[in-house]
């Protein structure tokens, strides 16, 4: 597939003012990205998309809940079959948690996605 490419969620251009593209792992990249930092049912056209939260953003973190939220979030882009590690990243002084994340493609292939913050 091929999409726009989103940097922090806007639109990149590129020096001749054209829209840039991405494609291939940097497109399914980029759409679990994008789930990871979407709250589940912020978005109004389909509000089963994106990350419950609910179980990260708690007092007392539990990581084994926060670890199935992460891989229901990340099975709902088609093309995961398996997600095979997740990682949280706690940045104590800035009160934020980022992930990383490998998965297995429906193609055999694996993708990681790194440094995700999902408590924003």
């Amino acid at each position: 597939m091929k999409t726009l490419k989103l940097v922090n969620g806007d639109l990149v251009f590129n020096d001749s003012g054209e829209l840039e593209m991405v494609s291939d792992d940097d497109e399914i990249v980029q759409n679990l990205e994008m789930i990871l930092s979407t709250q589940l049912g912020e978005f109004q056209l389909d509000e089963t998309i994106g990350l419950d939260r609910s179980n990260i953003l708690t007092k007392q973190f539990d990581e084994k809940a926060a670890h199935y939220d992460i891989v229901e979030a990340l099975m709902q882009e088609d093309r995961v079959q398996e997600v095979r590690d997740v990682t949280f990243i706690p940045v104590k002084e800035n009160r934020i948690m980022t992930v990383n994340v490998t998965v297995l493609k429906t193609d055999g292939t694996t993708v990681t996605v790194e440094g995700v913050p999902i408590n924003a």
